[in-house]
């Protein structure tokens, strides 16, 4: 693993193809993860300009802001994340407080800049027509086509809001462990479980709260309304106009339906490993939120009490698993050295087992041999010769040979293990 700061002096003390090659990556892989982690480095022709004396000064290491990586290690490990201290809301960056004092100005946040295109030029769900915008690193909206302009309005007054309050919003890094909860898009839910096809994002969108991790998602409700079917789609009951023609009078049924009401609701959530928390705030008439934008960004803002609650509780969830799962795996390696030592007992015992066997049973043809060469005197030569083939041939079949030969070649249990 290596630090941001790290990698900053590696990189402007040797070329960026060297210090590559430390790792096993290409320079243009390199070059993406001092982009990732907001490392400086040498432009292009720095190195031959500081072999002549022309290179420019080397500039400074950039402050890290809460939510940013400070380390990289190849392999696909997490990366760690900046922290700020416990209780202490965080100065942004003097560029970075620009921006959110110039919040009652006209300008744009930087999560929301070119966001609009991207929903237009997505597609549609099935279910309530929400937008499934064609990037997934985008703000975290579920809005239909007609909320779009006030959804995105919103959440540009929120974010800017909660950077004046100095809380940074950005999206996720790689190493943030949260997962946004189920999203209940009905306004008054029952107990059934509708179908929602929402688009999930690469990253969450969080506000940075004294250090704690705090997702935020906009959605648009749904409102259970009365609408009638023809000619293949859904209309409210209050803008269906009847068909005049007989033929068609029939052709159209009334139904109940959860719909979008252009209504926005906003929910904020942390969570780490198996625990989760969210609230939600829902407006009473559509742009409501706007006029009470300080406030809101306030209540968010004040729910890292909760949120670091959640963290802490997940945090001991996943030590807790992580030591039983490394009982677990101690208790299975036991198990299974065990198992090998058993095994290489029984395999050790069995071949001398086999040794001692044939030990008796040569033993036994031997001194059968020499019971029946006792009494070979009174044969004639020619069953004197066929009683010494037959002796051969019988010690063949015993294997009659160095009992201490096959004993050295014998593998106790303690080498058979290092086999195994």
């Amino acid at each position: 693993m290596i630090t941001r700061e790290e990698l900053f002096e590696l990189v402007w003390t040797e070329p960026m193809t060297t210090a590559a090659k430390r790792f096993g990556v290409s320079d243009s892989y390199l070059s993406r993860v001092c982009y990732r982690l907001n490392v400086p480095r040498p432009a292009r022709g720095y190195w031959a300009k500081l072999a002549v004396g022309k290179a420019p000064a080397r500039p400074t290491l950039p402050e890290v802001l809460p939510g940013d990586e400070v380390s990289w290690e190849q392999g696909g490990t997490l990366p760690n994340v900046s922290r700020a201290s416990p209780g202490v809301l965080v100065k942004l960056p003097r560029v970075q407080r620009r921006k959110s004092e110039a919040a009652r100005d006209d300008q744009t946040h930087e999560l929301i800049k070119g966001a609009k295109a991207l929903f237009l030029n997505g597609r549609e769900s099935r279910v309530g027509s929400y937008l499934k915008p064609a990037k997934r690193l985008l703000p975290e909206i579920h809005v239909t086509k007609a909320a779009l302009d006030l959804a995105l309005t919103f959440a540009n007054a929120l974010f800017k809001q909660l950077e004046q309050q100095g809380h940074r919003v950005t999206l996720a890094s790689l190493g943030e462990q949260i997962h946004c909860p189920p999203i209940e898009t009905r306004d008054k839910p029952d107990r059934t479980n509708p179908y929602i096809d929402l688009w999930s994002p690469s990253r969450r969108t969080v506000a940075y709260v004294k250090g704690t991790a705090i997702g935020i998602a906009i959605f648009e409700l749904n409102e259970s309304t009365r609408v009638r079917y023809f000619n293949g789609t859904y209309v409210k009951e209050e803008d269906f106009v009847a068909p005049k023609s007989k033929w068609s009078r029939d052709a159209h049924w009334g139904t109940t339906m959860d719909i979008p009401c252009g209504r926005l609701a906003v929910m904020a959530y942390a969570s780490y490993y198996s625990e989760k928390w969210s609230r939600v705030w829902k407006e009473e008439k559509a742009g409501t939120f706007l006029s009470r934008i300080e406030k809101l960004a306030k209540e968010i803002a004040s729910c890292d009490t909760e949120a670091v609650a959640t963290v802490t509780r997940g945090k001991q969830a996943a030590a807790a698993e992580e030591l039983r799962y490394e009982q677990m795996r101690r208790s299975w390696q036991e198990a299974q050295e065990k198992e090998r030592l058993q095994k290489a007992l029984a395999e050790s015992k069995a071949d001398l087992d086999q040794m001692l066997t044939s030990f008796q049973q040569m033993k036994q043809l031997e001194e059968f041999v020499e019971h029946i060469r006792a009494h070979q005197a009174i044969l004639d030569p020619a069953s004197q010769q066929k009683l010494t083939e037959l002796i051969s041939e019988a010690r063949v079949l015993y294997k009659s040979g160095s009992c201490l030969q096959e004993f050295l070649a014998w593998t106790p249990p303690a080498e058979r293990l290092k086999s195994f």
